[in-house]
């Protein structure tokens, strides 16, 4: 139980931090679009100066880790499919919460590929 708990403060993580991490990507890349020439150290320099960027990259990061303490620890049956059905519902409702349109379609696959995950992981070989 403590691994689906945990697993879903996984899914919070994921998916509350994708809608900000497509903003803070989007932000870099207006910056980097306006400097003359920009190799790689300064690519570098402005994607870890973009706080719009790098807070929620490294809070989703963090969540990765925490997914991969979960697998070692846990029954991945129940890591895997709750991690992702949480990550789901999160981000569609930070979407949402930020003016995005709903995705109808983009739900229902995911709900729907959660759902045979789901089915797969707890069927037995």
């Amino acid at each position: 139980m403590q691994g689906a708990l945990a697993a879903l403060v996984v899914g919070l993580l994921w998916g509350v931090t994708n809608p900000f991490v497509k903003r803070g990507s989007e932000a870099v890349s207006a910056k980097l679009s306006k400097l003359p020439s920009s190799g790689l150290p300064q690519q570098l320099r402005v994607w870890l100066s973009t706080p719009a960027f790098l807070i929620p990259q490294l809070l989703n990061q963090s969540g990765s880790a925490l997914f991969i303490y979960l697998l070692g620890s846990n029954d991945i049956s129940v890591v895997v499919p709750a991690a992702n059905a949480g990550s789901l519902v999160v981000n569609a409702l930070a979407d949402l919460a930020l003016g995005e349109p709903l995705r109808v379609p983009h739900l229902l696959l995911g709900a729907a590929l959660v759902a045979a995950g789901v089915y797969l992981c707890g069927t037995p070989a």
